[in-house]
Protein backbone atom coordinates (compact mmCIF):
# COMPACT_ATOMS: atom_id res chain seq x y z
CA UNK A 1 0.00 0.00 0.00
CA UNK A 2 2.85 2.68 0.95
CA UNK A 3 4.32 1.59 -2.47
CA UNK A 4 1.60 2.40 -4.23
CA UNK A 5 0.67 6.10 -2.32
CA UNK A 6 4.51 6.82 -2.94
CA UNK A 7 4.33 5.57 -7.39
CA UNK A 8 0.76 7.84 -6.93
CA UNK A 9 2.61 10.48 -5.76
CA UNK A 10 5.59 10.55 -7.37
CA UNK A 11 3.31 10.55 -10.93
CA UNK A 12 1.12 13.73 -9.71
CA UNK A 13 4.59 15.43 -9.37
CA UNK A 14 5.68 14.59 -12.51
CA UNK A 15 2.31 15.58 -13.77
CA UNK A 16 2.03 18.79 -11.90
CA UNK A 17 6.23 19.51 -13.54
CA UNK A 18 5.00 19.06 -17.01
CA UNK A 19 1.86 20.95 -16.82
CA UNK A 20 4.24 24.04 -15.60
CA UNK A 21 6.71 23.74 -18.55
CA UNK A 22 3.73 23.55 -21.12
CA UNK A 23 2.57 26.53 -20.15
CA UNK A 24 1.97 28.97 -22.88
CA UNK A 25 4.54 31.73 -22.81
CA UNK A 26 2.95 35.62 -22.91
CA UNK A 27 4.70 38.50 -24.98
CA UNK A 28 5.43 41.15 -22.89
CA UNK A 29 4.10 44.58 -23.28
CA UNK A 30 5.71 47.75 -23.08
CA UNK A 31 7.31 48.36 -19.60
CA UNK A 32 5.18 50.10 -16.82
CA UNK A 33 6.62 52.98 -15.05
CA UNK A 34 8.14 50.98 -12.25
CA UNK A 35 5.28 52.23 -8.61
CA UNK A 36 6.84 55.21 -6.58
CA UNK A 37 6.19 54.77 -2.89
CA UNK A 38 5.29 58.24 -0.95
CA UNK A 39 5.11 61.66 -2.57
CA UNK A 40 4.89 62.14 -6.32
CA UNK A 41 5.16 64.48 -8.62
CA UNK A 42 3.44 65.73 -11.46
CA UNK A 43 2.82 67.88 -14.70
CA UNK A 44 0.76 69.94 -15.45
CA UNK A 45 1.10 72.93 -18.42
CA UNK A 46 -2.48 75.05 -18.29
CA UNK A 47 -2.42 75.67 -21.85
CA UNK A 48 -1.05 72.67 -23.65
CA UNK A 49 -2.57 73.63 -26.97
CA UNK A 50 -1.42 77.12 -28.80
CA UNK A 51 -3.46 78.48 -31.70
CA UNK A 52 -1.08 81.40 -33.18
CA UNK A 53 -4.05 82.81 -35.61
CA UNK A 54 -2.71 83.42 -38.93
CA UNK A 55 0.19 84.76 -39.87
CA UNK A 56 2.84 85.02 -43.33
CA UNK A 57 4.78 82.44 -44.31
CA UNK A 58 8.63 83.04 -43.22
CA UNK A 59 7.52 84.65 -39.76
CA UNK A 60 8.49 82.65 -37.02
CA UNK A 61 6.35 81.61 -34.42
CA UNK A 62 7.25 82.04 -31.31
CA UNK A 63 5.62 80.87 -27.91
CA UNK A 64 6.11 79.49 -24.23
CA UNK A 65 4.60 76.92 -22.42
CA UNK A 66 4.88 77.22 -18.53
CA UNK A 67 4.96 73.93 -16.85
CA UNK A 68 4.18 73.77 -13.45
CA UNK A 69 5.45 71.02 -10.88
CA UNK A 70 1.74 70.21 -8.87
CA UNK A 71 2.85 67.04 -7.41
CA UNK A 72 4.76 66.74 -3.78
CA UNK A 73 8.23 65.27 -4.62
CA UNK A 74 10.89 66.85 -7.54
CA UNK A 75 9.71 67.09 -11.14
CA UNK A 76 12.37 66.21 -13.77
CA UNK A 77 12.06 67.30 -17.34
CA UNK A 78 13.82 64.44 -19.47
CA UNK A 79 14.08 64.44 -23.18
CA UNK A 80 11.98 66.98 -25.16
CA UNK A 81 10.77 65.55 -29.08
CA UNK A 82 9.48 67.92 -31.53
CA UNK A 83 7.68 67.14 -34.86
CA UNK A 84 9.53 68.46 -37.88
CA UNK A 85 9.92 72.04 -38.58
CA UNK A 86 9.26 73.26 -34.66
CA UNK A 87 12.67 73.57 -32.20
CA UNK A 88 12.27 73.90 -28.46
CA UNK A 89 14.81 75.68 -26.43
CA UNK A 90 16.54 74.37 -23.29
CA UNK A 91 13.81 75.13 -20.19
CA UNK A 92 14.93 77.28 -17.78
CA UNK A 93 15.05 74.42 -14.95
CA UNK A 94 15.11 70.72 -15.23
CA UNK A 95 14.20 70.13 -12.14
CA UNK A 96 11.08 71.57 -10.65
CA UNK A 97 10.48 71.10 -6.59
CA UNK A 98 6.99 71.40 -5.37
CA UNK A 99 4.47 74.12 -6.91
CA UNK A 100 7.78 75.18 -8.69
CA UNK A 101 7.20 76.11 -12.35
CA UNK A 102 9.23 77.05 -15.54
CA UNK A 103 8.75 78.11 -19.48
CA UNK A 104 9.38 75.75 -22.58
CA UNK A 105 10.15 78.26 -25.35
CA UNK A 106 8.77 76.80 -28.84
CA UNK A 107 9.75 78.19 -32.32
CA UNK A 108 7.58 77.26 -34.99
CA UNK A 109 9.63 77.90 -38.45
CA UNK A 110 7.27 78.88 -41.21
CA UNK A 111 8.83 79.14 -44.37
CA UNK A 112 7.88 76.24 -46.60
CA UNK A 113 4.42 76.10 -44.65
CA UNK A 114 0.92 76.55 -46.25
CA UNK A 115 -2.53 76.74 -44.71
CA UNK A 116 -3.80 74.86 -41.59
CA UNK A 117 -0.27 73.77 -39.88
CA UNK A 118 0.13 71.79 -36.93
CA UNK A 119 3.09 70.43 -34.45
CA UNK A 120 3.53 68.15 -31.79
CA UNK A 121 5.95 68.53 -28.81
CA UNK A 122 6.64 65.48 -26.47
CA UNK A 123 8.12 66.63 -22.74
CA UNK A 124 9.11 63.18 -21.11
CA UNK A 125 9.58 63.68 -16.92
CA UNK A 126 9.57 61.55 -14.27
CA UNK A 127 5.80 62.02 -13.42
CA UNK A 128 4.56 58.43 -13.59
CA UNK A 129 1.07 59.36 -14.57
CA UNK A 130 1.85 60.97 -17.70
CA UNK A 131 5.23 60.48 -18.52
CA UNK A 132 4.99 61.65 -22.37
CA UNK A 133 2.56 65.09 -22.10
CA UNK A 134 1.85 66.54 -25.56
CA UNK A 135 1.59 69.75 -26.48
CA UNK A 136 0.38 71.18 -29.79
CA UNK A 137 1.06 74.61 -31.76
CA UNK A 138 -1.32 75.34 -34.58
CA UNK A 139 -2.32 77.75 -36.79
CA UNK A 140 -3.17 79.29 -40.42
CA UNK A 141 0.06 80.20 -42.85
CA UNK A 142 -0.60 82.09 -45.47
CA UNK A 143 1.72 83.07 -48.20
CA UNK A 144 3.10 86.53 -48.49
CA UNK A 145 1.58 85.95 -52.57
CA UNK A 146 0.42 82.53 -54.37
CA UNK A 147 -0.41 81.62 -57.96
CA UNK A 148 -4.47 80.19 -58.70
CA UNK A 149 -4.20 77.62 -59.11
CA UNK A 150 -0.69 76.25 -58.34
CA UNK A 151 -0.29 73.58 -61.00
CA UNK A 152 -1.14 74.28 -64.71
CA UNK A 153 -2.75 70.61 -65.72
CA UNK A 154 -3.02 70.11 -70.08
CA UNK A 155 -4.96 66.63 -70.02
CA UNK A 156 -4.51 64.80 -73.70
CA UNK A 157 -3.95 67.39 -75.81
CA UNK A 158 -4.39 66.94 -79.05
CA UNK A 159 -0.64 66.79 -81.12
CA UNK A 160 -0.68 70.52 -83.62
CA UNK A 161 -3.22 72.16 -81.20
CA UNK A 162 -2.97 74.80 -78.39
CA UNK A 163 -4.47 75.00 -75.43
CA UNK A 164 -3.60 77.54 -73.09
CA UNK A 165 -4.67 78.03 -69.28
CA UNK A 166 -5.10 81.65 -66.86
CA UNK A 167 -3.08 81.98 -63.54
CA UNK A 168 -3.91 84.92 -61.42
CA UNK A 169 -1.47 85.97 -58.70
CA UNK A 170 -2.89 86.95 -55.33
CA UNK A 171 -0.75 89.25 -52.79
CA UNK A 172 -1.44 88.94 -49.14
CA UNK A 173 0.93 91.75 -47.77
CA UNK A 174 1.28 94.81 -46.75
CA UNK A 175 3.14 96.87 -49.75
CA UNK A 176 1.48 99.02 -51.40
CA UNK A 177 3.83 98.74 -54.49
CA UNK A 178 4.06 94.74 -54.80
CA UNK A 179 4.40 93.82 -59.12
CA UNK A 180 5.94 91.26 -61.12
CA UNK A 181 9.14 91.83 -62.07
CA UNK A 182 10.03 88.58 -64.13
CA UNK A 183 8.43 85.59 -65.62
CA UNK A 184 10.68 82.56 -67.17
CA UNK A 185 10.86 79.10 -67.75
CA UNK A 186 12.47 76.19 -69.01
CA UNK A 187 10.14 74.27 -71.90
CA UNK A 188 10.88 76.30 -75.43
CA UNK A 189 7.20 74.63 -75.99
CA UNK A 190 5.46 76.55 -72.98
CA UNK A 191 5.03 80.37 -73.35
CA UNK A 192 4.16 82.12 -70.27
CA UNK A 193 3.31 86.14 -70.89
CA UNK A 194 1.83 89.04 -68.33
CA UNK A 195 -1.68 90.40 -68.82
CA UNK A 196 -3.08 93.16 -67.48
CA UNK A 197 -2.92 93.61 -63.39
CA UNK A 198 -0.87 90.35 -61.59
CA UNK A 199 -2.30 87.65 -64.27
CA UNK A 200 -0.29 85.47 -66.47
CA UNK A 201 -1.62 83.26 -69.29
CA UNK A 202 0.84 79.69 -69.69
CA UNK A 203 0.10 78.56 -73.31
CA UNK A 204 1.02 74.81 -75.05
CA UNK A 205 2.42 75.89 -78.55
CA UNK A 206 1.69 73.60 -81.09
CA UNK A 207 5.05 72.56 -81.03
CA UNK A 208 5.00 70.35 -78.39
CA UNK A 209 5.58 66.59 -79.30
CA UNK A 210 3.36 63.82 -78.73
CA UNK A 211 4.01 62.29 -74.92
CA UNK A 212 4.37 63.55 -71.27
CA UNK A 213 5.84 66.51 -70.17
CA UNK A 214 6.59 69.10 -67.51
CA UNK A 215 8.04 72.56 -66.58
CA UNK A 216 8.60 75.10 -64.04
CA UNK A 217 7.25 78.76 -64.46
CA UNK A 218 9.21 80.86 -61.95
CA UNK A 219 8.01 84.24 -60.99
CA UNK A 220 9.66 87.11 -59.63
CA UNK A 221 8.31 89.47 -57.71
CA UNK A 222 8.98 92.48 -55.00
CA UNK A 223 8.33 90.14 -52.52
CA UNK A 224 8.60 86.20 -52.35
CA UNK A 225 9.03 84.42 -55.47
CA UNK A 226 6.48 81.90 -56.90
CA UNK A 227 6.92 78.61 -58.52
CA UNK A 228 3.92 77.80 -60.58
CA UNK A 229 4.01 73.87 -61.77
CA UNK A 230 3.30 73.05 -65.56
CA UNK A 231 2.86 69.62 -66.84
CA UNK A 232 0.82 67.24 -68.84
CA UNK A 233 0.31 64.86 -71.58
CA UNK A 234 -0.10 65.92 -75.80
CA UNK A 235 -1.12 62.77 -77.75
CA UNK A 236 -1.20 61.72 -81.72
CA UNK A 237 -2.65 59.50 -84.11
CA UNK A 238 -1.19 56.88 -81.44
CA UNK A 239 -2.37 56.50 -77.96
CA UNK A 240 -1.64 54.42 -75.40
CA UNK A 241 -4.05 53.30 -72.80
CA UNK A 242 -3.12 53.29 -69.59
CA UNK A 243 -0.91 55.92 -70.01
CA UNK A 244 1.07 54.57 -67.10
CA UNK A 245 1.24 50.99 -65.82
CA UNK A 246 1.00 49.98 -62.08
CA UNK A 247 1.89 46.24 -60.79
CA UNK A 248 0.77 47.30 -57.39
CA UNK A 249 2.45 45.61 -54.31
CA UNK A 250 3.13 42.00 -54.87
CA UNK A 251 4.16 39.13 -52.65
CA UNK A 252 8.05 38.25 -52.25
CA UNK A 253 8.94 36.18 -55.45
CA UNK A 254 5.30 36.49 -57.50
CA UNK A 255 5.20 37.57 -60.92
CA UNK A 256 2.36 39.24 -62.59
CA UNK A 257 1.36 40.51 -66.18
CA UNK A 258 -0.47 43.93 -67.38
CA UNK A 259 -1.67 44.90 -70.73
CA UNK A 260 -1.15 47.80 -72.67
CA UNK A 261 -3.13 48.96 -75.95
CA UNK A 262 -1.86 50.93 -78.69
CA UNK A 263 -4.66 52.66 -80.67
CA UNK A 264 -3.64 54.33 -84.18
CA UNK A 265 -6.24 57.10 -84.85
CA UNK A 266 -4.61 58.46 -87.82
CA UNK A 267 -5.62 57.20 -91.41
CA UNK A 268 -2.32 55.62 -92.41
CA UNK A 269 -1.74 52.28 -91.02
CA UNK A 270 0.89 52.01 -88.48
CA UNK A 271 3.23 48.98 -87.95
CA UNK A 272 5.07 48.21 -84.17
CA UNK A 273 9.03 47.62 -85.28
CA UNK A 274 10.14 46.72 -81.55
CA UNK A 275 8.57 46.78 -78.25
CA UNK A 276 10.92 46.58 -75.15
CA UNK A 277 11.59 47.15 -71.63
CA UNK A 278 14.11 49.49 -69.84
CA UNK A 279 13.86 46.51 -66.71
CA UNK A 280 16.06 43.70 -66.80
CA UNK A 281 12.92 41.88 -64.68
CA UNK A 282 9.77 42.69 -67.35
CA UNK A 283 9.40 41.40 -70.53
CA UNK A 284 7.38 43.11 -73.14
CA UNK A 285 5.81 41.66 -76.35
CA UNK A 286 3.31 42.58 -78.93
CA UNK A 287 0.79 41.24 -81.14
CA UNK A 288 -1.82 43.15 -83.58
CA UNK A 289 -5.75 42.92 -82.90
CA UNK A 290 -6.48 44.83 -86.16
CA UNK A 291 -3.45 45.36 -88.20
CA UNK A 292 -2.05 48.72 -88.91
CA UNK A 293 -4.78 50.29 -86.39
CA UNK A 294 -4.81 48.36 -82.81
CA UNK A 295 -2.21 46.31 -81.10
CA UNK A 296 -1.95 44.59 -77.71
CA UNK A 297 1.48 44.86 -75.68
CA UNK A 298 1.81 42.11 -72.69
CA UNK A 299 3.77 43.06 -70.19
CA UNK A 300 5.14 40.31 -67.61
CA UNK A 301 7.08 40.84 -64.69
CA UNK A 302 9.22 37.63 -63.99
CA UNK A 303 8.82 35.09 -61.21
CA UNK A 304 11.54 35.69 -58.85
CA UNK A 305 11.86 39.32 -59.09
CA UNK A 306 14.19 40.79 -56.36
CA UNK A 307 12.37 42.42 -53.69
CA UNK A 308 12.14 46.33 -53.71
CA UNK A 309 10.69 49.52 -55.66
CA UNK A 310 10.12 48.55 -59.82
CA UNK A 311 10.63 51.12 -61.88
CA UNK A 312 11.04 51.35 -65.42
CA UNK A 313 9.58 51.73 -68.97
CA UNK A 314 8.39 50.45 -71.87
CA UNK A 315 9.40 51.61 -75.08
CA UNK A 316 7.53 51.21 -78.32
CA UNK A 317 9.22 51.55 -81.99
CA UNK A 318 7.10 52.28 -84.67
CA UNK A 319 7.22 53.50 -88.05
CA UNK A 320 5.40 56.46 -87.84
CA UNK A 321 7.01 59.19 -88.93
CA UNK A 322 5.64 61.67 -86.37
CA UNK A 323 5.49 59.15 -83.31
CA UNK A 324 8.22 56.70 -84.26
CA UNK A 325 9.21 56.09 -80.27
CA UNK A 326 6.46 56.11 -77.29
CA UNK A 327 7.17 55.28 -73.84
CA UNK A 328 5.15 54.14 -71.17
CA UNK A 329 6.12 54.07 -67.63
CA UNK A 330 5.67 51.56 -65.16
CA UNK A 331 6.24 50.71 -61.15
CA UNK A 332 5.34 48.69 -58.64
CA UNK A 333 7.07 47.17 -55.38
CA UNK A 334 8.13 43.47 -55.05
CA UNK A 335 7.92 41.91 -51.64
CA UNK A 336 9.22 43.94 -48.49
CA UNK A 337 10.38 47.50 -49.36
CA UNK A 338 11.97 50.17 -47.34
CA UNK A 339 13.40 53.13 -48.02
Amino acid sequence: MKFAILKLTGWLLAVASISILCLPAFAEGPASPPAIAGPQPHIQVAAPNYDFGTVMEGDPVKHDFTVKNVGKADLVIGHVQTSCGCTVAQSEKKRLAPGEETQLPVTFDTRHERGHASRRIDVYTNDPQTPDLALEIQGIVRREAEATPAEVFFDAVRKGTEQSRDVVISYNGKAKDFKITKVSNSNSNIAVTQAPGLKLKVALLKTMPAGPFQDTVEVATTGRPIEISVYGRVVGNLVTEPAQVSFGILPHGSGAMRIVRLTNNGARPVTIKEVSSTSPVVMAKAEPITAGKQYKITLELLKGSPDGQLRGQLVIKTDDPGQASLTVPFYGIVGSFKG
